[in-house]
């Protein structure tokens, strides 16, 4: 698990449930346009002490000319049910997001239902769409939230 953001796409982003609507073709079309972008359609999977291997991913593409990470990975994008993903990302992932999503007619959205625009490049600043989605990120976080004394009664327990 890690943060994400996703570019999505939707008729109602107001409503946390719908799907995104990118196609694969519509990603696809658009990795073909950007010189900037190899398509993959899967991994390599590296564990220490064991034997690398290689997972299929369509659409999983990678962002070749991105600075490389401090563990000197590279920058990806995976596509998956109609969005598609980056994760961990830094401040030139997010530019590089917010123009893949300008071409695909979308916006970018973190896994707390925020949005990502050209605001956030200039002012470093994100953004919630509309009440509604503050309400829906409010109402998730309540149903999460658990008295102390349930936390410390559940250790006690085990």
């Amino acid at each position: 698990m890690g943060y994400e953001l996703h570019i999505v796409r939707q008729n109602n982003y107001a409503e946390n449930e719908e799907e995104s609507n990118i196609s694969m073709e519509e990603w696809l079309d658009y990795v073909a346009s950007d010189k900037e972008l190899k398509l993959t359609n899967g991994y390599r999977l590296d564990i220490p002490g064991m034997e690398t291997t290689w997972q299929d991913s369509p659409g999983f593409t990678e962002w070749l000319v991105h600075p490389r990470r401090e563990d000197n990975s590279l920058v990806w994008f995976d596509f998956g049910c109609g969005s598609i993903s980056a994760k961990f990302p830094d401040d030139n992932t997010i530019k590089k997001m917010i123009e893949i999503s300008k071409g695909l007619d979308a916006k970018v959205r973190g896994d707390d239902f925020e949005y990502y625009d050209e605001s956030y490049l200039t002012e470093g600043v994100h953004f919630v769409d509309d009440a509604q989605s503050v309400n829906n990120l409010q109402q998730n976080m309540e149903i999460t939230k658990k008295p102390w004394w349930k936390f410390w009664r559940f250790l006690l327990i085990v």
